[in-house]
């Protein structure tokens, strides 16, 4: 019994030590067009956060540009606030934009979103008094609404790109798409 299970061992020890040399050094090369990114982003759009009684704060329209120069990828929303003003609900409109780069989790084969940074958020009409809490819950709110949703998918079609769903080695934004390269 138990020289069958150390042969056993043994034998998974070699198949995956042969896979792992297989592959170590080859790199996969996935292509993201910014139509997927937009595409997948609208179908999680419009989103809300609400805050307490006080106000509730709704991105949509999401519109993706790729920036080539910073390897990075800058997302301009349309945001709503409705706040509530001397017992007077207002709604309140302009847009905000943040710049991320994106991740891959090898779990569920999906890109995110990530590292995002908060630029600007415009609407006209903030009391001052809640200004700064606006920014702020709008920032954590759009970096979670942008960041919690995949905006592609890889397919296992074949060995290589089972083998390739490892790990997440660069990527580059170039000729309006995110180069993706993975590997172990």
């Amino acid at each position: 019994m138990k020289k069958r299970l150390i042969l056993w061992l043994i034998v998974f020890a070699l198949i995956l030590s042969g896979a792992f040399l297989y592959f170590k050094g080859k790199r996969y090369e996935v292509i993201i067009s910014q139509a997927q990114i937009d595409s997948t982003l609208a179908k999680t759009f419009p989103a809300t956060k609400k805050v307490a009684f006080i106000f509730s704060i709704t991105f949509a329209n999401p519109e993706v540009l790729l920036l080539e120069a910073e390897d990075r990828i800058r997302v301009g929303m349309e945001a709503t606030l409705n706040i509530r003003l001397n017992e007077e609900a207002r709604n309140l409109g302009g847009r905000c934009t943040l710049t991320s780069g994106i991740r891959y989790d090898s779990q569920t084969q999906e890109f995110f979103l990530d590292d995002a940074s908060f630029d600007r958020l415009e609407i006209q009409g903030i009391p001052d008094e809640y200004l700064e809490h606006v920014t702020k819950v709008a920032s954590e709110a759009a970096k979670e609404f942008v960041g919690s949703k995949p905006v592609y998918t890889l397919e296992a079609k074949d060995g290589k790109t089972a083998a390739a769903k490892l790990l997440l080695k660069d990527f580059e934004v170039k000729e309006q798409s995110v180069f993706v390269t993975l590997g172990i």
